[in-house]
């Protein structure tokens, strides 16, 4: 059985669209269910799901539940908030999980891929998150380093050609791996009227089953009793509308039972098949197989709740996905979600992303192909969940952080190479990638040079938030998670270690002269990046990069008063100019400095980070604060 985080998590998946919420509008979480918040002033709290309320007017600490709220709303974890101009004011408790992490944390597998043939098949239990620690400091150059480097930044304006300093657009690619997923054939002989059912498990354990349109939904003699005929057609129905989308819409192809000539199949978990030997009052969802088949596995609780319509046709997505082979783990919920999203902004217009998406902005040192995020060790989790696993008596102990530890479930990439890339380029990974890892599948037939040209965009865009009609959506989980301060997730088998930091874009330094030492703690992993913002007077900003690794590069970008973002020419080393032509806005320009590692080589490359220095040259009064949203 393939374990997934079942989409609890994404039913409450577009919150940048005309969704449900599990908050009212102007309202960010504070704890969930169950959990110790507090108020330092009176504030109307809100306590409730999917849009509908109860409110209290509360200060000091109360728990979020039933009792305290006069009431709940059925269908799932129910959430405390408050309005967003109350939260310097409003806390939850130092253990209290926000509504992200707890319903990762609940909806946790127990155990985590051991390799990646078989990463496909398990995820870690966590979605969860990582870890601060002084991992860094092994792999960083002495500080001493930036003393002996300040003379060479000590060149006049004058050595900055006009060229140099003229705002910068990143060249287009060439080959841009646009593969037309409808041209793909796959499709074209099936012929669902022929469909048979595939039962996968021996007759004598099936009850029964029901078929519509191209699905089978098959239960075994232990039924859960509150599931209707009506709810398994409703869940049938809803399959068959969202996949239509997807096969006859958007181009992609069927699952590999439809491609031998099958229904697709829905098991139900819990039931007495020979999927499981679950209790049929267990809850979750699962992209599961059965004899090389890959299949949707239900509980009961997804088929009575009307809200996880989502949430299934997230699993049967990673059906589609799994009958491709397999890819890196993270690029398995990470591409998924893209897809869902395009599919219902294809649909209704609306952009919408997941509250998880907010994770690679809001920590953006973690690499981009990294599975349960910045663990608590400091080192990161690997494409395929390495370094997360670690079971103590027969439990799994907590190495992750709560919130980044589902970073996998983000969009961003995604995002950005079918904005900026190719429209095609998501669809040319699943075709024709040929490494679990995707970035290096990229460089297969990008080459390394425009490889690294793609990962500086990426983290150049991704500082100023730049992503085309997805911009404003991605900045609902960004403001909403802003400043939040988030520790160490627990599980029953305890914590690695005791964890705190506190979200934001921007990377701390400490200043010695005119030069800028990075904070060892969140120094950038592969393919990761530091962006430091820096307080600018003048019409020009010049900075001398010292990379004190290999493979860095560093660029300027800042957003300007009209609106618009502005971006230097990327250096490897040496000077970064950039006219401030356009205002900045609020007199900030970031400096982005990127780890350009791409080829994930093992434990060498997981617990990695690479230093730098920064020169500050000419038009740098010092830093800006850390805590101030320059991407507006």
């Amino acid at each position: 059985m393939y374990p997934r985080l079942f989409l609890g998590l994404v039913a409450g998946l577009l919150v940048g669209g005309a969704q449900a919420a599990n908050r009212p509008a102007g309202y960010v979480t504070i704890c969930v269910e169950g959990k110790t918040c507090s108020v330092s002033t009176t504030t109307k709290v809100a306590f409730g799901r999917a849009d509908k309320f109860f409110y209290r007017d509360l200060t000091g600490s109360f728990v979020c539940n039933e009792a305290t709220f006069g009431g709940r709303t059925a269908g799932g974890n129910n959430e405390c908030s408050v309005p967003s101009s109350n939260t310097s004011s409003s806390a939850s408790s130092s253990k209290a999980s926000s509504a992200a992490s707890s319903s990762v944390a609940s909806s946790v597998a127990s155990s985590v891929a051991s390799s990646a043939a078989s990463s496909v098949a398990s995820s870690v239990a966590s979605s969860s998150s990582s870890r601060a620690s002084s991992v860094a400091s092994s792999s960083v150059a002495s500080s001493s380093v930036a003393s002996s480097a300040s003379s060479s930044a000590a060149s006049s304006s004058t050595s900055s050609t006009t060229a140099q300093c003229t705002a910068y657009d990143a060249p287009k690619y060439s080959p841009d791996l646009n593969y037309d997923i409808k041209t793909d054939t796959t499709n074209a002989s099936v012929d669902p009227s022929k469909f048979k059912v595939y039962l996968g498990c021996d007759a004598s354990l099936v009850a029964g089953y029901k078929t519509s349109g191209r699905f089978a939904f098959i239960w075994g003699k232990n039924r859960n009793p509150s599931i209707t005929d009506a709810d398994i057609d409703r869940v049938l129905k809803n399959l068959n509308e969202d996949s239509a989308y997807i096969r006859d819409t958007m181009g992609w192809p069927v699952d590999k039972l439809q491609r031998d000539g099958y229904f697709s199949n829905v098991y139900l978990f819990g039931s007495g098949l020979c999927t499981d030997n679950a209790a049929n009052t267990e809850k979750g969802g699962w992209q599961s197989g059965i004899n090389g088949y890959p299949m949707v596995l239900l509980s009961y609780y997804p088929v009575v709740t009307a809200s996880e319509r989502g949430g299934i046709t997230h699993e049967y997505i990673h059906a589609i996905m799994a009958s491709f082979g397999n890819k890196a783990a993270w690029f398995n919920e990470g591409g998924n979600t893209w897809l869902q999203m395009n599919m219902e902004a294809g649909r209704t217009g609306t952009y919408g992303v997941g509250f998880l998406d907010a994770a690679p902005f809001l920590a953006p040192h973690m690499p981009i192909e990294n599975y349960s995020g910045w663990l608590q060790d400091g080192t990161f989790g690997g494409p395929n969940a390495e370094g997360v696993d670690l079971q103590s008596n027969g439990k799994q102990v907590a190495t992750w952080r709560e919130y980044l530890g589902g970073n996998q479930y983000n969009s961003v990439f995604s995002h950005f190479i079918s904005l900026y890339l190719s429209k095609g380029s998501n669809a040319w990974i699943w075709k024709n990638g040929p490494y679990n890892h995707i970035v290096r599948s990229l460089s297969s037939g990008l080459g390394d040079a425009q490889t690294k040209q793609l990962i500086t965009e990426y983290r150049a865009r991704q500082a100023m938030v730049d992503f085309g009609p997805w911009t404003n959506a991605f900045k609902v989980p960004i403001n909403d998670n802003w400043g939040r301060t988030i520790v160490s997730e627990k599980t029953d088998g305890g914590l690695l270690k005791d964890t705190s930091y506190k979200l934001t874009f921007y990377s701390a330094t400490t200043q010695s002269g005119t030069t800028l030492i990075p904070a060892t703690e969140t120094l950038p992993g592969w393919t990761g990046a530091n962006q430091i913002p820096l307080k600018v007077s003048g019409n020009k900003v010049r900075v001398n990069f010292q990379p004190l690794g290999n493979n860095m590069r560093f660029q300027l970008a800042y957003r300007a008063a009209d609106g618009s973002a502005v971006y230097s020419k990327p250096v490897d080393s040496g000077e970064a100019c950039l006219d401030l032509t356009k205002t900045p806005k609020n007199g900030v320009v970031v400096g982005i400095a990127t780890n350009l590692d791409y080829v994930y080589n093992g434990e060498a490359t997981r617990k990695q980070k690479s230093d730098y220095r920064v020169h500050l040259l000419e038009g740098v009064t010092g830093t800006a604060p850390l805590y101030d949203k320059h991407y507006q």
